[in-house]
């Protein structure tokens, strides 16, 4: 291309041999800025391009060797981990440790955090987690009755309140709903679907004594069996004697075609309009005679009337009542329904950022355990709970036995006929530290060999990485360090730049949520 356009416009002679000219459309006069210059000024221009170009790629080929000799460098240094820290105590060994195992497992944190980390300060302190479990016990009366067995019932008894019963003894916090009959209280009483005779009409036939005959449906009349309704069968005068094996096979088929044929006849008379796959019409085959066994197509059905005696009550009309068992009678009980809700209050006492529903998942250490069988009093806590703990289970427990669940049925009852009390101490470490010249916190609370870790913010484990990322970003796009308008041999950058396009390196760690820092 640099060749075409010097003989374009140095007025090299072209082809024909005469001086190139630039082409003018349509006769216009030259207006090309070059087209005045002399000889000596276009190449001096065509140099200066030359020298530009060479400039900008020096410049660039540059600039890629300094970043790839400085990520070289900064590689280095970032493999190069910091010294390891000595512990001075046993309890900043066990800190130590426990921030290796936090680091370890989770892949966010920097690894072997312990090992590195300036501790600058801990301090040990506790939350207590108070639980109140309630179980309601309600209680609801119901009457049931049942047929009479001819067994005499006990000498009456007063009717008393659900909860003046001595029922039996539930054990455990959880138990299911239960029923429990109360003796003394059976009444005998007529019953009222049979108005105490112990017969009932039939439900078959309606107290008629009879039904409607399923074979002829009322009519008397049924069809032929033997002709299937059609009044003639085929004509089995003897003609052309046949094989023994061919008139088996006849037989056979013809066996089968009626039977397929009964089949379609049952569906068709159930009132489903199908047709029949099967010709089975006399007609079709040859000769026809009428029906010996028949007329018409019908014959006389067993009935006699359209009617037949119900099976059921045998044409009695009546059965035995099925509430009372044909007695008459009916015996009216009383039953006592229990049904048991278990309903848990759990509190956090003390001061603590770590969140409450990390807290009520830890073990914890259990302090003190015991069902509530007394009047609890605020000022006399048990052995190793402080004062103020005490007093808030207690007002808890209070407040619980207040507050009533729901019941379904008016003359429904509850109370709380169970209360467990639990006091778990969960003990937490703050740790303040230093990492790569920033300062942390994190948190390790619950018992020893459960421990568990929480932190708002921590060091990531590839923070390194991200400098190494950002240094590199800089690096592309620093400019070089050359005086403007200078001309710098063909192995040296010059003042000429060549833009270069620079992805946005930025890696910055998220504050998840779903993430907290606890493993």
């Amino acid at each position: 291309m640099g060749d075409e356009w010097e003989r374009r416009y140095t007025g090299e002679p072209g082809p024909s041999g005469q001086p190139n000219q630039p082409e003018q459309p349509n006769g216009a006069q030259d207006t090309n800025p070059m087209g005045g210059l002399s000889q000596e000024e276009v190449e001096k221009r065509l140099e200066e391009v030359r020298r530009l170009v060479s400039q900008g790629a020096n410049e660039a080929q540059q600039r890629i060797k300094r970043v790839v000799d400085k990520a070289s460098d900064y590689w280095r240094q970032a493999q190069v981990a910091p010294t390891p820290r000595q512990p001075t105590s046993v309890e900043e060994q066990r800190i130590r440790q426990l921030a290796n195992m936090w680091s370890n497992e989770n892949w966010r944190v920097a690894k072997d955090l312990g090992s590195y980390m300036d501790i600058t300060s801990w301090q040990t302190d506790e939350v207590w987690e108070v639980t109140v479990q309630t179980r309601w016990e309600t209680r609801g009366m119901d009457t049931i009755t049942e047929p009479y067995t001819g067994k005499a019932v006990g000498k009456p008894q007063p009717l008393l309140p659900v909860w003046d019963y001595q029922l039996a003894a539930i054990t455990g916090l959880k138990a299911p709903t239960s029923r429990t009959r109360l003796q003394g209280l059976d009444e005998i009483i007529g019953c009222t679907s049979c108005n105490g005779t112990g017969r009932a009409l039939c439900m078959t036939c309606n107290g008629r004594g009879w039904i409607v005959c399923p074979e002829c449906k009322g009519r008397t009349k049924k069809r032929c069996a033997t002709c299937r309704g059609r009044g003639y069968i085929a004509d089995w005068t003897e003609g052309e004697k046949k094989p023994f094996f061919q008139r088996q096979a006849e037989n056979v088929a013809t066996s089968f075609s009626e039977r397929v044929a009964d089949v379609f006849d049952g569906i068709r008379q159930q009132g489903v309009p199908i047709p029949n796959p099967v010709d089975t019409d006399p007609a079709n085959k040859g000769k026809t005679v009428p029906c010996p066994d028949c007329i018409n197509g019908e014959v006389d059905c067993t009935c006699g009337n359209g009617k037949r005696v119900c099976t059921t009550c045998e044409g009695a009309k009546t059965t035995l009542c099925a509430q009372c068992g044909g007695t008459g009678k009916m015996v009216r009980h009383r039953e006592i329904v229990r049904r048991f809700d278990l309903r848990t209050q759990t509190r956090i006492i003390g001061e603590s950022v770590i969140p409450v529903q990390q807290l009520q998942r830890a073990s914890g250490e259990l302090i003190y355990n015991a069902e509530v069988n007394e009047t609890l009093h605020p000022d006399a806590p048990p052995e190793a709970v402080p004062s103020d703990v005490w007093q808030t289970a207690v007002a808890l427990i209070e407040s619980e036995q207040q507050e009533r669940p729901s019941v379904s049925a008016p003359q429904e009852q509850s109370r709380a006929t169970l209360q467990v009390i639990e006091l778990v101490r969960i003990p937490y470490t703050k740790v303040q530290y230093r990492f790569i010249d920033q300062d942390y916190l994190f948190y390790i609370y619950d018992g020893e060999g459960r421990e568990k870790f929480y932190a708002e913010r921590f060091p990531a484990r590839w923070d390194r990485i991200e400098r190494l990322v950002k240094a590199i970003s800089a690096d592309l796009m620093a400019p070089t360090d050359m005086p403007p308008n200078s001309e710098a041999p063909k192995s040296s950058g010059g003042g000429y730049r060549v833009p270069i396009e620079v992805p946005p390196y930025n890696i910055i760690e998220e504050d998840d949520e779903n993430f907290p820092g606890k493993n």
